[in-house]
């Protein structure tokens, strides 16, 4: 065994060493000069690449990335990406908000170059050399660009503020994709997804008018008194846990922090802060070097404030410190130069010692949330406490160890950049926001930062640690997640953060746990110090962590490439009862919800009980929810209950490779079932009688899987079979006394359906639509319907949505005249409760004809918004077919603001009956009207203003119903509310 062992530990180091021999990357050297014009938001520049082939081939072309095209209209792989993430604003974006660049001249060693575009996207094109690059060769490219920055929809760009134009310089120059031991990478600009550039050296001169201030990567060369450092003092740095390494843990010195004006290079003296420019006003230049590095980003505004701050590393060597941010976030900003520090402290500790001489934080208007990191400098968004500033400033400026100094292919493997940041994101928030047994934020002494939520206690009682690696599970229990290895265009939106940030956190936490955090910490310095400033790859990455470790790590490795959680779910929790919900401890219990219920309808009035279920995260396979109400009306126990199973063929535990997991996402057996009053009444006696329901509902369904987790697509198949007892009043019989007639009690009477639902759904952001098939069989009759929605989006928000219906009706065996059917047939003008065939929908009066509650509709059928209950042969209902067109749209923000939810409706629609020989009403019949739609389309109101002329002339014979407030109906939609309509993207 030993001598196993032995051999196996020479072969690793053998072919560790192989490896880093046969190493090589190339290497662009950098001359830029820009210039900033404010009026229409472009730069004019000129770069010269001194392109060096380190590679053991011949190039006879070179890939070009030139991002800024991604901006250029709404067919590039960056605006696809955004409208399948859900967003629209760059789509319709004006001409004058997009951006571009153009007056490209390449030209190799002063030939000029012929361009190729790229087969796919714009905003890659491939410089044909005039002459083979030999390896060891070198050329100079050089060419004159212009860019039209666009609006700042991702990362770069300019944002119109009222008090000045603010301008984020990202991703703005042409630069060789990479050129590695794998290939060319030419990839397009994604706002999903990072990037590979070629590491170099950069000198770069800024031109921009002289009120504003610049903040840049690297060091500003013509600045005096800029790099002059402070006198140093001690002061206490952030705690790094104690470890035994071959690097001795390192102690800091922290220099007093001063706030200095901004230097004269990067100001403007006498020009108070905020006044604008003149039209001639004067410019100035500014020059930046930093050698080593792979991107270049700068940012100007006119407002910046400047804190400088220094901090000595153990190796002696000054870090200049920077703060730029604006008046309004000062105090929110006035410790960011000590959160820079506490990073630079914490990672220079347990990874390797940061090797530039300056880093800046500044704050920016950006297109997302959160904050962008390059080289030296990192871009932040506006933060509302000042933990959270530090948090992202940790996470950004940690992003100079994995991104700046080890190059990993981000768009590739997001994993390797994203996710071992946010590990050491973790191990930061733990040491310096430590918490206690119960879960409590433990401010520091002398800290500024307060806990949240302080107020609810309770609620943190209630959350786990960590909720996202909550979210995680929840993922990977349904069958949603995506590998670790996944590259960054091929997740989902919510994978991306979830999987390539938290899940890889928890697997470098598991790696930790498994190797012991010494050993652990030594791997991850010897990975820092072998790799720096070059493009490890996951398999470099796996062979420094095994052979530092000597240990093989096979297990832990191939989780990277699999689905499911970082830990293996618990089979069997003990039950745990707990009062409204808990998501704490999830893998070690199996909550019991409860939960006070009430409820309310007309007969029943008011109800009281208890909500009690297992709907938990991750969910479980056996779901139940149980609502039983007492109804203080009718003193009977009524409520709503439903249990499931489901199964995830594709998830966790489950070969991806099977028929049933490449086919079907999601099976779930259900059971459900209920029971209310309808209808009420009083005897002979002065007894109260009541009507109602009871129905139990088996079902199942099918929920086939997308072919591309970033589908949108939802598509399944459903079977229900409706089992329902109904009980109405029964004959009535006269009372002498008052010669009054009254109802007598009623027995259940049972009846069945079944209900076999097809459905095609995309949900995408841009023109969503929906077509669903359905038919039903009841024991004498039959139906048929189909529904199709389309959204047509508008430019400025809002849409307009068609709605397609049709309906055919038939009877099974011969036609019995002394069974009504009517309430089961199709129609075309609203339909009231009483036709609720299978109690799916909320009525709190379902029998009412006067009142209110009579005006509650349910939008089903024909989908006509008009009530026509006093005129049977005016409703377009039909025992053959029905026909209808709804349309429904927002009005313009010119017309009328869209924080009020007022639309427009027009609904016309045709049946059967209406084209035989003496029609009850005219061909086609029409309404249309106002709608008022609140809590998400939960409640809606309904205002008809025009229609057809049977519905206006009989209208003119009941004056009484024929006023503005009785032809008004509404709708509540209990039965569609969701998480999703409700708070939109969350992470589930």
């Amino acid at each position: 065994m030993k001598i196993r062992i032995i051999i196996l530990l020479i072969t690793s180091a053998c072919l560790t060493a192989s490896a880093q021999q046969q190493y090589w990357q190339q290497q662009v050297d950098y001359t830029i000069d820009v210039s900033l014009n404010d009026k229409d938001h472009s730069l004019d520049g000129f770069v010269k690449m001194q392109y060096s082939n380190h590679s053991p081939d011949t190039l006879t072309f070179i890939w070009i990335h030139c991002w800024p095209n991604a901006y250029k209209n709404d067919r590039t792989a960056f605006s696809e990406q955004l409208l399948g993430n859900g967003r629209t604003d760059f789509y319709f974006s004006g001409k004058e908000e997009k951006g571009y660049l153009n007056h490209l001249d390449f030209r190799v060693d002063g030939i000029v170059a012929k361009t190729e575009d790229h087969p796919e996207y714009i905003d890659i094109v491939r410089i044909m050399l005039p002459h083979p690059l030999l390896p060891g060769g070198q050329i100079t490219i050089t060419t004159p660009f212009h860019v039209k920055l666009p609006h700042n929809f991702s990362r770069g760009g300019y944002t119109a503020l009222p008090d000045g134009n603010t301008y984020q310089i990202t991703q703005w120059y042409p630069k060789p994709a990479v050129y590695d031991r794998k290939g060319w990478h030419p990839i397009p600009y994604l706002d999903q997804g990072e990037f590979y550039s070629e590491y170099g050296n950069f000198d770069v001169r800024i031109t921009v008018p002289q009120s504003f201030t610049v903040a840049a990567t690297g060091e500003l060369q013509n600045a005096p008194g800029l790099q002059e450092s402070p006198p140093a003092s001690i002061v206490t740095p952030l705690p790094v846990p104690a470890k035994k390494t071959h690097r001795p843990a390192p102690q800091y010195h922290h220099p007093i922090k001063k706030t200095i004006p901004v230097p004269a290079a990067n100001r403007v003296s006498g020009i108070p802060a905020r006044q604008a420019p003149q039209p001639q006003e004067q410019t100035k230049t500014l020059q930046y070097r930093q050698t080593r590095i792979h991107d270049f980003a700068w940012f100007a505004d006119k407002h910046f404030h400047v804190d400088h701050d220094t901090l000595q590393l153990p190796s002696g060597r000054i870090i200049d410190i920077y703060g730029f941010y604006k008046p309004s976030s000062a105090n929110i900003w006035k410790n960011s130069t000590r959160y820079i520090k506490d990073a630079l402290s914490f990672r220079s500790a347990l990874i390797g010692e940061y090797p530039f001489n300056v880093v800046t934080a500044a704050e920016i208007n950006m297109g997302s949330p959160g904050g962008m990191e390059y080289p030296t400098i990192t871009g932040i968004t506006h933060c509302s406490t000042g933990r959270e500033l530090d948090m992202t400033i940790e996470h950004e400026v940690g992003h100079n160890w994995f991104y700046a100094i080890l190059g990993t292919n981000e768009r590739r493997y997001p994993w390797m950049d994203e996710g071992i940041n946010t590990y050491y994101d973790d191990r930061y928030e733990t040491l310096k926001y430590k918490s206690s047994p119960t879960g409590l934020v433990i401010v520091p002494p002398g800290s500024s930062n307060k806990p949240d939520h302080a107020n609810n206690d309770w609620l943190l009682l209630k959350m786990p640690s960590n909720q996202e690696e909550l979210y995680v599970n929840t993922l990977a229990k349904e069958g949603r997640d995506q590998p670790i290895s996944t590259s960054s265009e091929d997740f989902t939106a919510t994978n991306y953060d979830l999987i390539a940030y938290t899940k890889t956190g928890l697997w470098m936490r598991r790696l930790q746990d498994s190797l012991g955090t010494p050993l652990f910490d030594s791997c991850m310095q010897h990975y820092f110090f072998d790799w720096q400033f070059r493009h490890p790859y996951p398999e470099d990455f796996r062979a420094e962590i095994e052979g530092t470790s000597h240990r093989q790590l096979p297990t832990l490795f191939s989780l990277l490439d699999k689905k499911g959680p970082v830990t293996p779910f618990r089979t069997h929790r003990p039950l745990k009862p707990t009062f409204l919900f808990s998501a704490r401890n999830t893998d070690n219990f199996d909550y019991i919800n409860l939960a006070p219920a009430i409820g309310f309808n007309k007969y029943d009035r008011f109800m009281v009980g208890a909500l009690i279920h297992n709907y938990n995260l991750p969910p479980d396979p056996f779901q139940f929810i149980i609502a039983p109400l007492y109804a203080t009306g009718s003193h009977q126990l009524n409520g709503i209950g439903r249990l499931s199973y489901s199964w995830f063929p594709s998830g966790a535990g489950h070969t991806a490779g099977s028929i049933a997991g490449s086919a079907v996402q999601k099976v779930e057996l259900g059971l459900s079932g209920g029971r209310f009053s309808t209808l009420s009444g009083t005897d002979s006696n002065g007894n109260k009688l009541f009507g109602g329901f009871y129905k139990v509902v088996p079902s199942a369904r099918l929920t086939f899987r997308n072919a591309s987790p970033r589908s949108t697509q939802k598509d399944w198949v459903e079977w229900k079979t409706y089992l329902i007892g109904e009980k109405a009043l029964d004959k009535y019989v006269l009372k002498t006394s008052d010669s009054s007639y009254y109802p007598t009690a009623g027995k259940y009477a049972f009846r069945y359906l079944n209900q076999l639902t097809l459905n095609i759904q995309d949900e995408r952001v841009l023109y969503p639509y929906r077509a669903l098939l359905q038919f039903q069989q009841a024991a004498s009759f039959y139906r048929v319907n189909f529904t199709g929605n389309y959204f047509f989006n508008y430019e400025d928000g809002g849409g307009m949505d068609l709605r397609v219906f049709a309906a055919k009706f038939g009877y099974l065996g011969s036609r019995n005249a002394n069974q009504d059917l009517t309430p089961f047939m199709p129609k075309l003008t609203a339909v009231r409760g009483s036709e609720d065939y299978t109690y799916s929908n909320y009525f709190f009066g379902r029998n009412e004809f006067d009142g209110f509650a009579s005006q509650q509709v349910m939008m089903r059928d024909g989908d006509l918004k008009l009530r026509t209950d006093l005129f049977q042969g005016l409703q377009g209902r039909s025992d053959n077919w029905v026909a209808s067109l709804n349309l429904e749209t927002t009005l313009p923000p010119s017309i009328l603001p869209g924080v009020i939810p007022l639309k427009i409706f027009l609904d016309a629609g045709t049946y059967a009956e209406a084209w035989q020989n003496n029609p009850p009403t005219s061909h086609f019949l029409y309404v249309g009207g106002l709608e008022l739609s609140l809590f998400h389309d939960i409640l809606r109101f309904y205002a008809p203003l025009i229609y057809s002329s049977d519905f206006r002339n009989q209208l003119k014979t009941v004056t009484e119903q024929n006023t503005f407030w009785k032809r008004l109906s509404f709708s509540i939609d209990i039965q569609n509310i969701t998480f999703h309509r409700i708070f939109g993207n969350i992470p589930l």
